[in-house]
């Protein structure tokens, strides 16, 4: 019924207003937090090899569309799946999707395919899932900095109450090494490795913190970032950063196993937090949101985020097909 066909050339001119529709409803529709490319940095992108592009065609002209990368040896990322109007819409993202299965055949030997299906995507769960892909739950959740009465409580908290021998300090350069390596025997075993097998591996972990503390992810926040020493070893860390439109994000967050159970992740976030909160008050940084994502499975994690003082805003399906 439809003809589905890689992006070329020759479809540019047309297939813009495809991609301008799914800008527009970009936010609004499929949940997104900053604003995707402009379409002559989409296609800029595509001539560089950055981003692979399936279109879905009507009578020769691109109504829908399926953005992808492969540029993680490892991992396909699986950014998007567009199309105009409603009528026929699993059909439609159906034939984009199988065209995908079908052209990263080779490639999925070894790599694994993450697709986050944020926004309307998640109607198109079935269908993913008749593909063999698994999925975890995943929440955004939202503190909100204009709210006086919980900035007030947080500042109250009482951040020298730590066990006997921990502390809680800025992040600085000098910890590099030992972030990675605690991401790394934090994460390892992890739902987080089933769509990013960077954490895997201490080589992942490394290009995760290079990638996170050089500002790649969002502008990091060193001062806002916090380290949890025992007896002046690195055991635990709580990253933050922000992207665009003044959203502050706390990318991860991590306990050393042997560490947990004794409330540490809980001192580790409000301490972040209320940081944030500071430089936004103190006209650092302007922010509209700090928010963070987590697996709704991991209840401790939920009631970790409850007791800080963030609640749900949205969720969705993080969908992965295992390499193989």
């Amino acid at each position: 019924m439809y003809q589905i066909a890689n992006l070329e050339e020759k479809y540019f001119r047309v297939f813009q207003g495809a991609y301008n529709d799914f800008r527009l409803k970009a936010r609004t529709d499929y949940k997104f937090e900053i604003d995707p490319l402009v379409y002559d940095d989409f296609i800029d992108s595509f001539n560089k090899g950055l981003i692979s592009c399936i279109v879905l065609l009507e009578d020769s002209i691109p109504t829908g569309f399926l953005a992808y990368t492969t540029v993680q040896h490892d991992v396909i990322e699986l950014f998007v799946i567009h199309c105009l109007g409603t009528e026929d819409i699993n059909e439609k993202r159906r034939c984009l999707f199988e065209k995908f299965m079908e052209q990263t055949k080779n490639q999925r030997k070894h790599a694994v395919v993450s697709y986050a299906m944020l926004g309307v995507q998640e109607s198109f769960r079935k269908e993913v899932a008749e593909f063999n892909f698994n999925f975890i739950d995943t929440g955004v959740v939202v503190f909100d900095i204009k709210n006086k009465q919980q900035i007030k409580e947080l500042s109250q908290f009482n951040f020298m109450e730590l066990p006997i021998g921990y502390k809680l300090t800025p992040y600085r350069d000098i910890y590099f090494e030992e972030l990675s390596e605690v991401i790394y025997n934090s994460f390892k075993d992890s739902s987080d490795v089933n769509f990013d097998v960077r954490f895997s591996s201490l080589e992942g972990c490394r290009d995760i913190t290079q990638k996170i503390t050089t500002s790649i992810y969002g502008r990091f926040l060193p001062q806002a970032s916090k380290i949890l020493l025992y007896e002046n070893k690195l055991v635990g860390f709580c990253l933050t950063n922000v992207t665009g439109d003044g959203i502050a994000n706390l990318p991860l967050i991590g306990i050393m196993p042997e560490h947990r159970g004794q409330k540490l992740s809980k001192s580790l976030v409000k301490a972040s937090v209320l940081d944030v909160v500071k430089l936004h008050q103190g006209g650092i940084i302007e922010l509209n949101e700090l928010n963070a994502s987590l697996d709704l499975n991991l209840q401790s994690a939920v009631k970790m985020y409850e007791s800080a003082g963030f609640v749900q805003s949205y969720r969705y399906s993080q969908a992965y097909l295992p390499r193989g």
